[in-house]
């Protein structure tokens, strides 16, 4: 002590002594969380909901094959964060709980505008005209369109053809799922010139004059034909919302 002043000497083996402390104290309790969640949200069962064409176990597959977790909260978040979809098809994907140790999936397809043949697989293709999907069968409901040509077509690019033939399939497509009817084929003569393929029956609509009041009539007419007759063509080609001219031929 000089000139009536204290001095103070911090205890530097305490101060080390809490630090460690405070450090062992947190990495102890930051494994007990990741112990914690990495057991509590361990994914056992994973459910999916909304699919129509994709079965379960497509989805779940490509699901596992992208930056997957066995562990739903963290499925959960990075569904969150990212913008997921996986599959060609599927517009968006929402994950959530069911209980902790299951992972739900709700899935929202998209529409299959139709299917081409090309080189002994059936591409499917979006309402942009884009192929996007090859496979080795036909899906129920996904018409095949056929008398459009091209000379070539590659998955994930937009299939070169002339006209705005991609624009008369989508109004086609989206109506006969409007009016929920079993159309198989939709056939170009030319551009517009148009029949439809329903079981053992051809409707042929000629152009998209009046297309939603043609397409409107199709069950009903199908239905009044197949009561007497197994197959034949149906004409609507003169059918307007005036004009109720519909005929039939063997």
């Amino acid at each position: 002590m000089e000139n009536g002043q204290l001095k103070l000497v911090k205890n530097t083996k305490k101060n080390k002594f809490y630090k460690v402390a405070i450090t062992i104290s947190a990495i102890l309790i930051l494994a007990a969380c990741i112990a914690f969640v990495t057991v509590y949200f361990s994914t056992e069962e994973i459910e999916v909901t909304g699919n129509n064409t994709y079965t379960q176990g497509e989805i779940v597959q490509a699901v596992q094959e992208q930056y997957y977790v066995d562990n739903t909260l963290v499925m959960v978040v990075e569904n969150h964060v990212f913008d997921q979809t996986y599959l060609p098809f599927i517009e968006n994907i929402s994950m959530s709980f069911g209980d902790s140790h299951t992972l739900k999936i709700k899935v929202k397809e998209k529409l299959r505008a139709g299917v081409f043949e090309y080189m002994g697989k059936n591409v499917y293709f979006d309402s942009e005209g884009i192929a996007l999907e090859s496979r080795n069968y036909l899906f129920s409901g996904v018409p095949v369109v056929t008398g459009v040509e091209f000379n070539t077509l590659v998955l994930g690019k937009e299939i070169p053809v002339d006209g705005d033939y991609f624009d008369t399939i989508i109004s086609i497509t989206k109506k006969i799922t409007t009016y929920d009817l079993d159309i198989s084929e939709i056939h170009f003569e030319e551009e517009n010139d148009i029949t439809l393929v329903s079981g053992k029956f051809e409707i042929y609509i000629g152009s998209t004059a009046y297309l939603d009041s043609k397409m409107s009539k199709i069950s009903e007419v199908l239905a009044a034909v197949s009561e007497e007759r197994k197959k034949g063509t149906i004409d609507m080609h003169l059918y307007t919302d005036k004009k109720n001219i519909i005929t039939y031929s063997k």
